[in-house]
């Protein structure tokens, strides 16, 4: 019994902790990506390519959260938050209206352009309905946005 209640005493904290660790998820602001690719321009070495899906205010290009991973994931479901961004500054939490971003590259810097990039846009969702959003993106176009 003596045991048991010391367990008890060991364990009741790891439970407060992963209670409190779950409320604070709930007022982080997340976006849930479905990322597809479209078939015609699926390119045969994908595992050579860098997958970037982002979050940024409509018109622009400057991630508030950001995941980085291989082309070759895809289809995939990419969870966006509040702790991926680039700039302390500049996070979801700081709009209420985003895009989302879905951007295949040979090149490891996603600041470089190549008329290969391959790009995707969703539509603006916002945070006013919510701070858990979902969307699907499909990357169906060249970039050429210079």
């Amino acid at each position: 019994m003596k045991k048991l209640l010391t367990l008890c005493c060991l364990l009741l904290p790891l439970f407060a902790f992963a209670a409190q660790a779950d409320e604070s998820q709930k007022d982080r602001r997340t976006i849930a990506v479905q990322v597809k690719m479209a078939p015609n321009l699926a390119p045969s070495d994908a595992d050579k390519w860098t997958l970037y899906v982002y979050a940024a205010k409509p018109n622009t290009r400057l991630p508030l959260s950001n995941f980085k991973g291989k082309l070759s994931q895809l289809p995939a479901e990419v969870l966006l938050d509040e702790s991926m961004y680039l700039l302390p500054h500049l996070t979801l939490r700081q709009a209420e209206e985003v895009v989302i971003i879905a951007k295949a590259s040979k090149s490891k810097n996603p600041h470089q352009k190549s008329s290969d990039d391959l790009i995707g846009y969703s539509g603006p969702i916002s945070f006013s309905s919510g701070d858990q959003l979902t969307t699907n993106i499909i990357i169906d176009q060249h970039d050429i946005t210079k």
